[in-house]
């Protein structure tokens, strides 16, 4: 079974993410794409707690029969590598395929055992603006460039918007929408 693992914040889950998600479900011919909510990456420091996250990803992914939601990093207590969720991941999978931003590519090198990552799955870069898909990288020849359209928007735009008291409209579900405003997210 070929499934996408797309892992993120989700602080919060927008339309790019899902547009992005529903490209790569088509692209790569998968089964399903399983979003994963970071629980606690070493790359990052200033997030929202998870249940919200989760929440909000649960709620923007429910619509599409193709799209799941997976609460492992939830249950890992300390930083929870790339690595080792694919890893726990692999054991009820045949075939994984990472989906992460060119900007997660440009830092690849610096993750927790990248070569062993290589081998345990399909890596797929989807181009983000501002962030090139550099070549130099050793593990260039092993990636798939996904052909998704390059989609300008982030969490942290939306954040800030929120935080200026501007609409976030059409870049979230109604959904996320909701829930960010009756949890008072952002502000």
């Amino acid at each position: 079974m070929k499934v996408g693992v797309f892992g993120g914040l989700f602080d919060p889950p927008h339309i790019g993410h899902l547009i992005i998600a529903q490209h790569i479900f088509e692209e790569f011919k998968l089964e399903s794409v399983l979003f994963v909510p970071a629980g606690h990456p070493p790359h990052k420091s200033d997030y929202s707690p998870y249940h919200n996250r989760y929440e909000m990803t649960k709620l923007a992914t429910a619509s599409n029969v193709n799209f799941s939601i997976s609460d492992i990093e939830k249950r890992i207590e300390d930083k929870t590598y790339t690595i080792e969720v694919i890893r726990e991941l692999k054991k009820n999978q045949d075939e994984l395929y990472l989906i992460i931003g060119s900007d997660q590519w440009l830092e690849i090198e610096t993750w927790k055992d990248p070569e062993a990552l290589f081998r345990e799955c399909r890596i797929v870069v989807v181009r983000r603006s501002k962030y090139e898909i550099e070549k130099e990288s050793k593990l260039f020849d092993h990636i798939m460039v996904s052909t998704s359209p390059l989609i300008d928007i982030s969490s942290s735009m939306i954040r800030r918007r929120l935080q200026k008291g501007q609409s976030i409209t059409y870049l979230v579900t109604p959904e996320v929408a909701s829930y960010i405003k009756s949890n008072n997210l952002y502000k």
